[in-house]
């Protein structure tokens, strides 16, 4: 399977290398329309998290680019650091079946980030329902590559 067709990937900031605010990732008028996939697998991969610091990071829909984010569920949809968690994972899968009707736009919020941590923060969506996917200017087709037979 070629994942670049079919999957799209999403930054959920724009740069790894930023301090974490309490925001929405991506934000308010950006969040990430999934009606056309039948997954969503959202990574974050800790960096420094600050000693005083215990990010939260939730999984959260709405109804538009721009609505108010609803939380999905407040166990497996949600995640809270401790101040050692330098360096791990974190992976949400979220099946787009699942979500509440009309609310097919996530965003992920993050809390409790105040003295200097970090993350990044991707969105895998898919299988697509429809390929090819159609990816954002950040992985251009040149830089994809594929080795098959």
């Amino acid at each position: 399977m070629n994942f670049y067709n079919g999957f799209k990937l999403v930054a959920g900031q724009t740069s790894p290398e930023d301090v974490l605010t309490a925001a929405d990732y991506p934000a308010s008028g950006s969040f990430i329309d999934v009606s056309g996939y039948e997954w969503v697998n959202a990574v974050v991969h800790l960096g420094y998290i600050h000693g005083s610091d215990l990010p939260s990071f939730t999984l959260k829909c709405s109804d538009a680019t721009n609505g108010t984010a609803d939380t999905l569920d407040a166990t497996y949809a949600a995640h809270t650091c401790a101040a050692d968690d330098d360096d791990e994972f974190i992976v949400f899968s979220i099946e787009t079946a699942k979500l509440p009707t009309d609310h097919h736009f996530l965003t992920c919020t993050v809390a409790a980030v105040t003295n200097g941590s970090y993350a990044d923060i991707v969105f895998y969506l898919g299988p697509a329902r429809h390929n090819p996917v159609t990816q954002a200017s950040t992985l251009p087709s040149a830089s994809a590559h594929e080795l098959a037979g």
